[in-house]
């Protein structure tokens, strides 16, 4: 018998190293084109000018390696926030839940009269007379003025009252800028919301040398100083629009091309139930039913008339595809009421931190002051983003958050970017801007997964546009290293 060779290890590297090679061949790829990947996503932000201490994102690959700079820095997110108020009340208060407002008569009705006040109740829907109707701003109030008819309503001897208790609190926040209070993206939030808590305000056309200034809804709280003069110089067409901060004379100046046609602008209002209030009350009047508005003893109970309820999952696309602030601090605010709150900003904080600690590894340091992100002073990180666009994925509620999200090319917020671009259709984000910050998190959809990423820029102001852009070509990179083949949002 032939007696075993000793081998020794030098017998067994050239099998070793071809192992290795092997190995390598399958992993290596997805290593280096990780590795790579970062190097090239911070080159194009160096290549745009952006400070490698001014920007954070974080990135799974398929592999399932993570990609990160600084992705556990805490910045403002922006609009990014609405995500987080978005899979919070998802996941706690579901997505049928209802936001309820309720319109009731205190007193009995006899002989046509009804012998007590009219009160609505409001719950937090931030979209009552909604979007869906742009060409009448009181749609959804209508029926309930049919209905005070269908009761043989002729006078109300009483008032028309709004109950506001739900939520607690002021409208705006502190934290929001104060030369900004009266644009559209700072209206204040309440238990009673209508039309966007805006005023439209309709200029033009130029009649007969005056130029037409229409405020609407109407009701009799407003009023209007038009110092609006015509110009023929397109370069001297240049106006504004003021209220005092809690004033309804609205003041329009300037000068407005004589040849231009109509446009609307709008400007918030100072406070959000007497607006409610009034035009309601304005509607009720112009139907033929009058009301006294006495002061009248409590009626013994309330009856109900009418109603007007929106599911959840039915506000969210609104809030997230245009970005809607009123609407994120609305639900915010009634998260933080349902969870045992007051419904004031306080609480809208308190549930969303308690949902993040609860559901996110990441959460060290987290502050959270609005639901809309317009505080400076909110502080979130791109892994906690990354994570929870990750639960998303998973969850029994996230299809809904999905499906509210912007699309590249397509809708919403990105409506405009991605064009003429591989990604076209197939980037599902949320976007967030204010001064010196741009974010950006979200889903790249390909055939085989989704990856989800964030990637945030703070830094100098007036950096935002560049800041997009490295947004943009960071995921073409993306595209590129993962997603030859990617399978349109939808």
């Amino acid at each position: 018998m032939r007696k075993p060779k000793n081998h020794s290890v030098d017998d067994f590297r050239p099998v070793l190293a071809l192992l290795v090679g092997l190995l390598l061949a399958f992993i290596a790829p997805s290593l280096l084109a990780g590795s790579d990947l970062v190097d090239s996503i911070m080159a194009e932000a160096k290549k745009l000018g952006l400070k490698e201490t001014e920007i954070s994102f974080s990135i799974r690959i398929p592999a399932g390696e993570v990609l990160e700079h600084r992705g556990s820095q805490l910045r403002a997110p922006a609009s990014c926030m609405k995500l987080v108020v978005a899979a919070a009340t998802l996941d706690r208060l579901g997505p049928d839940h209802l936001l309820q407002t309720e319109l009731m008569h205190l007193g009995e009705i006899q002989d046509g009269v009804l012998q007590g006040d009219l009160l609505v109740i409001g719950g937090g829907d931030p979209a009552i007379c909604g979007r869906e109707n742009k060409d009448d701003l009181l749609w959804e109030l209508r029926p309930w003025i049919s209905r005070l008819k269908e009761l043989g309503i002729r006078r109300i001897d009483g008032r028309v009252l709004a109950d506001v208790r739900y939520l607690s609190g002021p409208g705006i926040h502190p934290d929001w800028p104060v030369e900004q209070l009266t644009r559209w993206y700072c209206a204040p939030s309440g238990a009673l919301n209508l039309n966007d808590n805006c005023i439209d305000v309709v200029i033009g056309p130029v009649v007969e040398g005056l130029v037409s200034v229409q405020l609407k809804p109407e009701h009799s709280l407003l009023s209007l100083r038009n110092r609006l003069i015509p110009t023929r110089n397109k370069k001297d067409h240049l106006y504004r629009i003021d209220r005092k901060e809690k004033g309804w004379e609205v003041t329009v100046s300037g000068k407005f091309l004589a040849t231009s046609g109509a446009r609307t602008e709008w400007i918030t209002v100072p406070d959000p139930a007497d607006g409610f209030a009034s035009i309601l009350l304005k509607m009720i009047e112009d139907s033929g039913i009058e009301v006294l508005g006495k002061t009248l003893a409590p009626a013994a109970k309330a009856i109900s008339v009418a109603r007007i309820h929106h599911s959840l999952s039915s506000r969210l696309p609104v809030m997230l595809k245009q970005s809607q602030n009123l609407y994120a601090d609305a639900l915010a605010r009634v998260l933080g009421r349902e969870s045992g709150g007051d419904g004031s900003f306080e609480s809208a904080s308190s549930a969303l931190k308690s949902w993040i600690v609860k559901n996110l590894s990441v959460h060290e340091g987290v502050v959270i002051r609005d639901g809309s992100g317009l505080s400076q002073r909110n502080r979130l990180d791109t892994r906690l983003l990354r994570e929870l666009m990750e639960k998303a994925l998973v969850s029994r509620w996230g299809g809904v958050l999905l499906d509210g999200l912007p699309v590249g090319a397509i809708d919403g917020t990105l409506a405009k970017r991605f064009r003429s671009s591989p990604l076209a259709g197939k980037v599902r984000a949320k976007t967030g801007t204010i001064r010196g910050v741009s974010s950006l998190t979200g889903v790249l959809e390909t055939k085989e997964t989704s990856v989800p990423f964030s990637l945030i820029y703070q830094g100098r102001h007036g950096f935002t546009s560049r800041a997009r852009d490295w947004q943009d070509k960071s995921l073409y990179l993306l595209h590129k290293a993962f997603g030859a083949d990617l399978k349109p949002s939808g």
